[in-house]
Order: structure tokens, then C-alpha cells, then sequence
């Protein structure tokens, strides 16, 4: 058994930043509007020691909500499936699809770094899916040259779990190893789907 550690983006609590961050930007506006207009009457003053607590709590409760985005995955490969620590254990003969962005990254012939530098461009999150025979999805998101969410390193740690896993795939499948695919069952597209015939 070999176990993969990495951080990673886990794409919940999208509304409750989006709450946040409207929040926020509600109470910077009436906050600055009051401090600059400062009508002559007593209310102004109480609106003001009401706005600033709660601009603060505000823009606190974005940054730790921002943060909580960020999960610690440990995943473990075993002869049979993976356990992980987030989303639970899969057998490998309950794998119906994988999902890696192929084209995007580096490591599989993708765009590099120096491109997204010369040109202005964000470099993409990646998001990895694997789906299940029941209909259960195992997503991670990750930057491939690091960021807010997860390092290179993780990057690495996380592409070492798939390069395991899709070996493992293949002998499981006894699949046809095609030298022009990615990570050798996934095609051009970085897609694997299981057929009715495996």
C-alpha cells in the first residue's frame, strides 16, 4: 500500500464566498460613503460604529472562508482501489471514468509556465475527476505550477497518485498499452471511460 499526501482546492463553499465577498463590498461602500458625505445628524455617527465591526467581520469571513477551500488529501492505493481521505474508498472495478485535462498540463505535453507568463494568461486550474459506478464524483483541483490552494510539490504528489492508478488500471483491464495516449489508458483528450466489454 502506498499513500499520496497533497493539498488541494475543493471547490466547496463557492456560494458562502460568494456571500461573503458581496458583503463585504456592500459594507466598504456604505462604510466609505458615510465617512465621506458625514451628513451633520447623530445617525451618521451610529451608522459609522455599527458599519466598521462589521466591515471587519465581513472581510474576516471572506479570507477564512477563501482559506477552508483548502483541503489536505491523503489518498492510498491498495492492489484492489484507493482510499481517500476526503471522499472514501473506490475498488478499481467500480471506476467507470477519469477526466484529466490532458491538454492543459505541462507533464503531458501541454502548455508550459513560460507560456501563461509571456502571454498574461492565468494558469488553469486543473480539475480531476474520477466517477464511479454509482454516480459518485472524486474531484480535486489543483494548479500545476502552485498557488493559493496547493504547491508544486502537491502538483507532483497528485500526478505520481494518477500515474499509479492508471498502471494500475491497465492491469486490471488488461488494456492495450497505445504509445500516443496519456498516462496509458487515457486518450488524447485525457478521458477514459469503461466499455461494457471490460
Amino acid at each position: 500500500m502506498k499513500s499520496y499526501q497533497f493539498r488541494f482546492n475543493n471547490r466547496s463553499k463557492t456560494s458562502a464566498i460568494l456571500v461573503w465577498f458581496f458583503t463585504a463590498l456592500l459594507a466598504i461602500t456604505l462604510t466609505t460613503t458615510l465617512f465621506l458625505v458625514r451628513p451633520a445628524h447623530d445617525l451618521s455617527s451610529w451608522l459609522l460604529l455599527i458599519l466598521f465591526p462589521f466591515l471587519f467581520i465581513a472581510i474576516y469571513r471572506l479570507f477564512k472562508t477563501a482559506s477552508e477551500r483548502q483541503s489536505t488529501e491523503i489518498l492510498t492505493l491498495n492492489k484492489d482501489g484507493f482510499t481517500s481521505a476526503c471522499f472514501g474508498s473506490v475498488l478499481f472495478s467500480n471506476i467507470s471514468a477519469i477526466n484529466i485535462p490532458a491538454r492543459e498540463i505541462s507533464l503531458l505535453g501541454g502548455e508550459n509556465y513560460d507560456y501563461y507568463k509571456k502571454n498574461d494568461v492565468d494558469p488553469p486550474n486543473i480539475v480531476i475527476s474520477i466517477t464511479t459506478a454509482r454516480g459518485d464524483i472524486f474531484c480535486w483541483s489543483l494548479n500545476e505550477w502552485g498557488g493559493f490552494y496547493n504547491s508544486k510539490e502537491d502538483f507532483s504528489v497528485c500526478f505520481d497518485f494518477l500515474t499509479a492508478l492508471t498502471d494500475q488500471l491497465v492491469q486490471c483491464f488488461q488494456l492495450e498499452e497505445s504509445p500516443k495516449s496519456y498516462l496509458k489508458i487515457l486518450d488524447e483528450h485525457g478521458i477514459w471511460k469503461r466499455s461494457n466489454g471490460y
